[in-house]
């Protein structure tokens, strides 16, 4: 169980500690993974100074959060409530997930085939023969393509000789277990579109072959897709500070899906307490967004209202508290008589300090300023002290469990199966170690790595962390063809029965904002909204 603590520190840097890589034995139920989390809390001596936490949406931590919450009455506040972040990283995904499985885009396969059967042709030649050109049989025929390139050397050689470029390609297939895999394999078959048709000839195999149609359905699912392989990939790279990115990737994300898929419907399901209002205070704490983020016609008069009284209600604590240290700083000094009845009349003339509600409306009537949030509070946290609190606090959260991800990428170093058994002390101390000294693997151990992984995996990394994106380029949906119901027949939701991917029982979607969606309840996950 790897454990990851966040906060901001003195100087306004964002600060990202390995607190504990620890074993967790017997069932992983919420009380027990509870339990390793308090004792590594106790460890640090922080278990009192925990804001919040960020976890992905399995069913256990809500229990985690819960068990936790209770074993820390003693060391937080009475009122004090820890909210459970959803990782916005793994929200999106099964958003996506839920999304491909409306129009049957989904694969079934938790790993890469690696093999060509008689069955698997058999399978092939059927897909070609449907009528209904479905988006389904389309992805189809792209998987057991790949499967059909990777399986044999010799195909694969001849693949890549069909190429005249520097760096050989081979088609990839998507996978239940990876993230934004079906985009990837379908952007990676939009690159060597060109080498199929040639291959094709070559292997007699046209049951795989994709027509003009067929092509533009791979473009609407890139279409689709890219935004949230984008949004995914740079939230898991980034280090800095991501809470006051989170109600602007969903309204992207809607606004998204409305122009290119106008017959979803969004929902949404009220925020309950600070921890929803949570998001909208973060988006409110970057001087990009102030309040004037909320006051475009996305949003009701009803929610703006919510949200900066929310805003307001947050910063009591910290007006309290910045008060008592102010008393305690002043009966610490002298006190100086002022020394005649003229000083006495001046004195009155002076102004008085500004009143909270006032530092609060100028800071959120301001006009908004293009400057990263730890920059801008940096240099305006004298003006705004109380708000500067607040903003050291509630940016500190992780809108993604990106960090943990990481660390097990990492661990693989010193973890991986081939490799003897090593007592968990010793892995614990060699994860810190290593988490404070470098977290990247440098190049030529990457190199290394590379015979413990199979030869789909490694061409999936390159397709991720490919650089040239901009070169693959597809037709995105028109306005015209969406009405053109002979095109919008290719994209229409298939509904010839076949086996279908469930959904996952315990996927939780964030259901952004408080616009006009339907409330909805979950028996195994909180859903989340404005």
């Amino acid at each position: 169980m790897a454990i990851t603590g966040y906060f901001i520190d003195t100087d306004w840097r964002y600060q990202e500690v390995l607190l504990g890589f620890k074993p967790v034995y017997g069932s992983h139920i919420g009380a027990n993974l509870s339990g390793v989390l308090l004792q590594t809390l106790i460890e640090h001596d922080i278990e009192g100074r925990v804001f919040g936490i960020t976890t992905d949406n399995a069913s256990n931590n809500k229990t985690l959060v819960t068990s936790l919450q209770q074993s820390l009455q003693q060391a937080l506040a009475d009122d004090v409530i820890l909210p459970r972040i959803p990782c916005l990283a793994h929200v999106i995904q099964l958003s996506l997930q839920q999304l491909l499985g409306r129009i049957k885009a989904n694969p079934l396969n938790e790993s890469a085939e690696t093999k060509w059967t008689e069955k698997q042709s058999r399978l092939a030649k059927l897909n070609a023969q449907h009528q209904v050109r479905g988006i389904s049989y389309t992805l189809n025929k792209v998987r057991f393509l790949a499967i059909y390139v990777t399986a044999s050397p010799q195909r694969r050689e001849i693949f890549y000789n069909l190429q005249t470029t520097d760096v050989k390609l081979v088609p990839i297939q998507d996978v239940r277990t990876r993230w934004n895999s079906t985009f990837l394999m379908l952007r990676r078959a939009k690159r060597l579109r060109d080498i199929f048709a040639p291959f094709y000839t070559e292997y007699d195999c046209e049951e795989m072959l994709l027509n003009d149609e067929e092509w533009r359905q791979v473009d609407y699912l890139l279409c689709i897709t890219e935004p949230f392989f984008d949004y995914t990939t740079q939230l898991s790279k980034t280090r800095d500070v991501t809470a006051h990115y989170i109600f602007k990737i969903y309204n992207k994300l809607f606004e998204h899906l409305e122009q290119s898929m106008k017959q979803l419907r969004r929902k949404r399901v009220l925020w309950n307490g600070i921890q929803g209002h949570l998001y909208a205070i973060s988006t409110m704490l970057a001087p990009v967004n102030k309040f004037k983020f909320f006051l475009t016609n996305d949003w009701d008069q009803k929610w703006r209202e919510t949200y900066r009284n929310s805003f307001q209600q947050a910063l009591i604590p910290y007006q309290e508290q910045l008060l008592s240290l102010s008393q305690s700083l002043d009966g610490t000094r002298p006190v100086v008589q002022l020394s005649s009845k003229l000083d006495k009349m001046l004195d009155k003339s002076i102004a008085q300090p500004e009143t909270a509600t006032n530092k609060i409306t100028q800071y959120l009537d301001s006009d908004t300023v293009h400057l990263g949030p730890l920059a801008f509070w940096r240099e305006h946290q004298t003006r705004f002290p109380v708000i500067a609190a607040l903003a050291r606090d509630t940016l500190s959260f992780p809108a993604t469990g990106a960090g943990v991800e990481r660390l097990f990428n990492t661990a693989r170093d010193i973890c991986h199966y081939r490799r003897g058994r090593q007592k968990k002390q010793t892995i614990e101390e060699l994860m810190m170690f290593l988490c404070t000294s470098r977290f990247d693997i440098e190049e030529k151990e990457a190199k290394y790595l590379e015979k413990f992984f199979s030869y789909i995996e490694i061409e999936t990394a390159k397709e991720e962390k490919d650089e040239k994106l901009e070169e693959v380029e597809f037709d995105l949906i028109s306005d015209t063809e969406e009405a053109d119901e002979e095109i919008s027949d290719h994209v229409q939701l298939d509904e010839v029965d076949e086996p279908q991917l469930p959904a996952p029982e315990n996927s939780t979607q964030v259901r952004a904002l408080g616009r006009k969606r339907k409330a909805q309840e979950d028996e195994v996950f909180e859903y989340y909204s404005k």
